[in-house]
């Protein structure tokens, strides 16, 4: 991987018009705004994990061409969270995800639409050593063109049926 002096790899495809300065910018967004909220990540990691995406969706919303889906039922419920300029329907190649996780390589779904994914992979750290100053840390973000077929089923033992899907890769 052929990394900058800010860590990033400038050769991985992005999205549209996505720049790397939008990301640098919505990493510092993130980090900042989710460390008042730490104390949610102790009583459930997942949820934190949907907020670092939401805090993704806003600072990527303000900083970048990518904005919100215009109707909340969509953004919140189905894919995308965001479309290149807005747009309500848009092709697969305009629509952005953005998704929270600790772990640091498989990335959970409830679906499998083909477009664009921008995975922010964090860790809290409340004593703060790991990034000077942060108790939320992105320690990396992953963009990707993610099709239909790069996903795959992996059944619950809760609930017969339910599941998650998994990028392949």
């Amino acid at each position: 991987m052929a990394f900058d002096v800010e860590g990033f790899d400038r050769t991985v495809p992005l999205p549209p018009e996505l720049k790397i300065a939008h990301i640098r910018k919505a990493i510092e967004y993130i980090e900042r705004e989710t460390s008042a909220l730490i104390e949610v990540y102790f009583e459930q990691a997942n949820v934190f994990s949907g907020l670092v995406g939401i805090f993704g969706v806003r600072a990527l919303h303000s900083l970048s061409p990518y904005k919100n889906h215009k109707h909340p039922d969509v953004a919140q419920q189905r894919f995308p969270d965001m479309s290149l300029g807005g747009r309500l329907n848009p092709p697969s190649k305009q629509a952005l995800e953005s998704k929270g996780t600790t772990r640091p390589w498989t990335l959970q779904s409830h679906y499998n639409h083909e477009g664009w994914y921008i995975v922010w992979r964090h860790l809290v750290d409340p004593a703060k050593i790991i990034k000077a100053g942060k108790s939320v840390v992105i320690w990396r973000v992953d963009v990707a063109f993610l099709g239909e077929n790069d996903w795959k089923y992996e059944g619950k033992h809760v609930k017969a049926g339910a599941g998650e899907l998994i990028p392949l890769a």
